[in-house]
């Protein structure tokens, strides 16, 4: 079953005050952008994926290079327990947000890429519309035929970001159990200080 945002009271808000004649512009805007983001997660969800393989990722930081972390994870554990994982490989404190986000082709210029589909960490609230939490949507949920590659961001404020490239999905090993993932398999470079003395 594919992954669905929690709306809450989103609709009867909304139209309220539109209906109130109050920011309609804006509202109808964020209505459309949040019909896109719906749209743009629909398409890149799979329900073909299975849920009781290992999926293996490299999560490689990008404000310093080469610092790079190999994960294995099982396809029903979510991407809140991927977040988990990589923080606790770079010796982090997990004490902000994150965001998960599918990097899309700049129109104008094909080699940029911009990140205006994400899903957040449970609690985040900064978006005119609902989004999907990291703790709602599974491993196995993504396509990654369409999506091999994804953006992952912690802390916005220093922002950490990683590029998590899909590697493989393989069976489940009867010698691992499950409480052994999601699991570190390979790392290189030393993690920058979470926060360095000035």
């Amino acid at each position: 079953m594919k992954p669905i945002i929690q709306e809450g009271d989103f609709w009867e808000v909304i139209n309220q005050a539109i209906l109130e004649k109050r920011h309609v512009a804006y509202l109808r805007r964020a209505i459309k952008d949040y019909e896109d983001y719906k749209r743009e997660f629909n398409n890149n969800f799979s329900q073909a994926n299975p849920a009781d393989a290992i999926y293996t990722f490299r999560a490689d930081y990008l404000l310093k290079k080469p610092v790079w972390r190999e994960i294995e994870i099982l396809g029903h554990q979510t991407f809140e327990d991927f977040a988990d994982i990589i923080i606790d490989s770079m010796g982090w404190v997990n004490d902000h947000m994150h965001g998960f986000s599918f990097p899309q082709k700049d129109a104008h210029n094909r080699r940029m890429y911009t990140l205006d589909y994400t899903f957040y960490a449970p609690g985040w609230e900064d978006d005119p519309h609902p989004t999907f939490k990291s703790n709602q949507i599974r491993i196995c949920d993504i396509d990654y035929g369409k999506q091999p590659r994804l953006r992952f961001m912690f802390d916005f404020g220093d922002g950490h970001e990683f590029d998590i490239d899909f590697k493989s999905i393989r069976k489940t090993n009867e010698k691992k159990k499950i409480r052994d993932f999601p699991c570190l398999t390979d790392e290189r470079g030393v993690a920058p200080e979470q926060y360095p003395r000035l």
